[in-house]
């Protein structure tokens, strides 16, 4: 099952558009899958729980998550289209979601996003295998 809705299109894309953009070499779905993947690789390194985000459904999906990846998706729809040109607002949208994911990949922003558990770890580490001259730190 696929993130996005085409009702999630709606708001940027009417659906002859889409169908237009669903004629060159690319399809949506592999748009959105790169897009898709695109988003997880600034989050993961963030320690985003990228499944859960991409799991949700409905309402509990991340309105600018959504938005992005409707940008990021229809720019690669655009750009598969050989001999056309992509729009100039498609480029503007598709940079405004990477400037929006640099700035969350280098703490800048903090989206309502779930977070991956922090593992909890022994403070302590010990070096050596004889515990009677083991060190601590």
């Amino acid at each position: 099952m696929s993130f996005l809705t085409d009702d999630d299109y709606d708001v940027q894309a009417r659906a002859a558009i889409l169908a237009v953009l669903e004629t060159g070499s690319l399809s949506r779905a592999n748009a959105e899958s790169m897009a898709q993947e695109e988003i997880t690789s600034y989050l993961r390194p963030r320690g985003y729980d990228v499944a859960a985000v991409f799991s949700a459904i409905g309402d509990s999906r991340n309105p600018l998550i959504i938005m992005y990846m409707i940008d990021m998706a229809l720019y690669h729809l655009h750009s598969s289209l050989a001999g056309r040109a992509i729009p100039k607002n498609r480029e503007d949208r598709y940079r405004a979601a990477l400037e929006w994911l640099t700035q969350v990949n280098h703490d800048k922003l903090d989206p309502t996003l779930p977070k991956l558990p922090v593992p909890n770890t022994d403070p302590s580490w010990r070096f050596g295998n004889n515990g009677q001259y083991s060190v601590a730190w």
